[in-house]
């Protein structure tokens, strides 16, 4: 009888997951394809977004909103702190202290229980600013 493989190690789940590493810069699902295709030829967008889904519902990856509704991938899943950049967008990781969220109680957040949070600070990147006037508000 044969059995089928799990998905839990598939070669395109690895192949997603380890694009999104070596990108290393909050990539987007369009980001994160193009070099999981460099490792697998014949891999599909939507099994590159269908992975990315299930790596993130198996805490391997945190999802980042972006602007409208792009969304950027992190593979570091400890706490810590975002900027993105208002103009183009760009995601980037802060050094700064991340919120201590252990001694939040239930009853101080309306009665739900913390398991996470992401701050994500807004601004302007280098690149924007040569472009625009520091606020980033287009010359």
């Amino acid at each position: 009888m044969e059995t089928k493989p799990t998905r839990r190690g598939s070669k395109q789940k690895m192949a997603v997951l380890d694009a999104t590493k070596r990108l290393s810069n909050h990539p987007t699902a369009e980001d994160i394809f193009f070099k999981a295709k460099e490792e697998i030829v014949s891999i599909s967008f939507s099994t590159v977004y269908r992975n990315l889904g299930i790596l993130v519902k198996e805490k391997e990856l945190i999802p980042i909103s972006g602007p409208g509704s792009e969304i950027h991938y992190d593979h570091v899943i400890n706490n810590h702190c975002h900027i993105q950049c208002r103009v183009c967008g760009k995601v980037r990781d802060m050094n700064v202290p991340a919120v201590d969220f252990s001694g939040i109680l239930p009853s101080d957040a309306s009665g739900f229980t913390v398991d996470g949070v992401c701050v994500t600070f807004t601004g302007t990147c280098r690149d924007c600013q040569v472009e625009t006037d520091t606020k980033g508000e287009q010359k």
